[in-house]
């Protein structure tokens, strides 16, 4: 059972990882599409700390804390 348990830990966490990864992901698209043309226009924008704070405001902590409790092994 302990093997069982391990195992479902590992895809429970690799899980939770994908889905941060796609909501951040979805993030990045949807600011992305605004700020093409302001990219254009400020050449100044530093890009590694905007990907940065999409990644904080993604909103990922809110769904993963709502979608763990589905992912719970039942024994």
């Amino acid at each position: 059972m302990d093997h069982y348990k391990t195992e479902h830990y590992r895809f429970v966490k690799e899980s939770v990882t994908l889905l941060e990864l796609a909501l951040w992901k979805a993030k990045l698209g949807e600011k992305e599409e605004k700020s093409v043309e302001e990219r254009a226009k400020k050449s100044k924008v530093d890009v590694e700390s905007a990907r940065k704070e999409r990644r904080i405001t993604c909103g990922a902590d809110m769904v993963i804390k709502n979608v763990l409790p589905f992912l719970k092994l039942v024994y």
